[in-house]
């Protein structure tokens, strides 16, 4: 019974190879077709006309970025940090990935900073100062060092340790 099973098996496997090479065969017989399709020649021969196109224009002093190349994307400034100018009340400020945090808080008179050299972020929900080494500044505005995942759980500790009026008045 063994050497049955044991046989069926090594059968089985010598016939996988065969039916495998069998399903590569196109359909009809014959060669495969390229029809159509473009032989890397003539598409290396292309990106070097393209490429001696840009460079000669490059050498007669035209101007030449990646923005006058096809499908190029203009990159993005890079974040730099922000100053104590930047920071201005209203102004949105976003995570490290560009999800909107909240907006930089117009303070009331009644409303006293805990520190002046912390800008106050007002997420709609509270309102909480911020050291100005956390904000960067990109082309679209202000940001922050963090992720908005990060920043809701340090918002979270932070009003976890602060005792409540209630709690202050017992």
């Amino acid at each position: 019974m063994r050497i049955a099973v044991l046989l069926g098996v090594v059968g089985g496997l010598v016939l996988v190879p065969a039916v495998a090479t069998n399903a590569q065969a196109p359909a009809g017989g014959g060669a495969p077709s390229n029809a159509g399709a473009a032989r890397p020649q003539d598409i290396a021969a292309q990106n070097r006309q393209i490429d001696s196109d840009y460079n000669t224009l490059a050498g007669r002093g035209v101007n030449v970025t990646n923005k006058d190349r096809d499908g190029a994307r203009p990159k993005r400034g890079s974040p730099t940090a922000a100053t104590a100018e930047d920071i201005k009340a209203g102004a949105p400020v976003r995570d490290v990935k560009g999800v909107p945090i909240g907006s930089i808080a117009s303070l009331s008179s009644n409303e006293i900073m805990a520190d002046p050299t912390q800008p106050v972020i007002d997420t709609g929900q509270v309102k909480i100062g911020v050291p100005l080494n956390a904000f960067g500044k990109d082309d679209k505005g202000l940001l922050l060092s963090i992720t908005a995942d990060k920043f809701n759980q340090l918002v979270a500790q932070v009003r976890a340790k602060t005792p409540t009026p209630e709690q202050q008045s017992n």
